[in-house]
């Protein structure tokens, strides 16, 4: 259960925007700054985190500081709920809830622009004499810790709206939706606090996020209690029917009933196609499938494909037709379904 404690903390738009401070080479800096061999030399080791990255353009320079910042963190940029789930998965998961908030939309450009941490920027770049360039890549810990408890508050504000809802309304395809995306938020913000225990240690004690698995567990459950009936015109032994069947249990639905709110309607055709100068028999098949909810006769998702098959006999292309659409569904249905369902989430 998420339970910092919220504290009135007044964060300027000066200390929340990251602002990327390149400074030139001054004519005649031939003597190298203390920090191209340590960058704690310069920028005290208490206030910052810092890296130095060289190469024969500023650019590049720049660009290697920013990535030896970042190598820093390590493993406290992937949440340990899930696998892999990488610091840019985070941003990317949560770029809608901050876009809210001009000031961090502005420091997730920022930082998506240059392709590091949100709160890193260019201290001070340095050429040698041979053309070597030289940059100090920094993070202001008080600065950034501050960052990175806002992007915390945004998105569990966020995952407090989106699972806000009625005993009806969660048992529904919006309530799936919607826990499913408090699921990714919830990850989001594991990645975020690993990188404020780096910036600030002990700065996470005491406080208890709660995990994306947590609400992926909720999620299966109500995916579980929704059931979905299917129906198909034109079906070959019930094989349409039975794909569709298939590929929603697999993404955990529960098909079936006569009264249910949600229905699979679909409508299978095949007609047979004429080509000069081949003795195969060619079948274009046409399958189209709306999932409707009845409530309101909305299309919720509509999912149509269509192919040619073709066979020395009509009877066999025909058999084609019906197993290429099988096919079909079982490999692509749950993919596009899945991508629908996170794509439409309450904002």
């Amino acid at each position: 259960m998420f339970k910092i404690k919220y504290i009135n903390v007044l964060v300027s738009l000066a200390v929340l925007a990251v602002v990327f401070t390149g400074c030139n080479s001054t004519p005649g800096r031939n003597t190298e700054p203390a920090w191209v061999s340590d960058p704690y030399a310069e920028f005290n080791r208490v206030v910052f985190i810092a890296a130095v990255g060289s190469a024969s353009s500023r650019e590049t320079a720049e660009k290697t500081a920013l990535s030896n910042l970042t190598s820093i963190f390590g493993q406290s940029i992937t949440s340990e709920s899930r696998t892999n789930y990488s610091y840019s998965q985070a941003v990317e998961a949560s770029s809608s809830v901050w876009s809210e908030r001009a000031d961090i939309a502005q420091a997730v450009q920022t930082s998506t622009a240059m392709d590091t941490l949100i709160g890193a920027e260019i201290k001070d770049v340095w050429r040698s004499p041979d053309g070597i360039w030289y940059a100090a890549a920094v993070m202001d810990r008080a600065k950034t810790n501050l960052i990175y408890l806002e992007l915390i508050h945004q998105n569990q504000g966020t995952i407090t709206r989106l699972i806000n809802l009625s005993n009806a309304e969660k048992q529904s395809f919006e309530g799936f939706i919607n826990y499913y995306q408090a699921a990714n938020l919830a990850d989001a913000n594991l990645v975020f606090a690993n990188v404020r225990t780096v910036i600030s240690p002990g700065s996470m004690a005491g406080e208890d996020l709660k995990t994306g698995n947590d609400y992926r567990v909720e999620a299966a459950q109500i995916a579980r209690n929704i059931p979905i009936a299917v129906t198909v015109e034109n079906d070959v032994q019930n094989r349409i029917r039975s794909a569709f069947s298939t590929a929603l249990t697999r993404a955990g639905f529960r098909t079936g009933g006569s009264d249910s709110r949600y229905v699979l309607r679909a409508n299978f055709s095949m007609n047979e196609v004429a080509f000069q100068d081949t003795t195969y028999k060619w079948i274009r098949y046409v399958m189209e499938a709306n999932l409707i909810d009845t409530s309101t006769g909305t299309i919720l998702f509509p999912y149509n494909i269509n192919d040619r098959v073709g066979h020395t006999s009509l009877n066999e292309a025909e058999a084609g037709a019906v197993r290429s659409a099988e096919n079909k569904i079982n490999s692509d249905y749950v993919n596009a379904l899945g991508a629908f369902l996170t794509r439409n989430v309450k904002k």
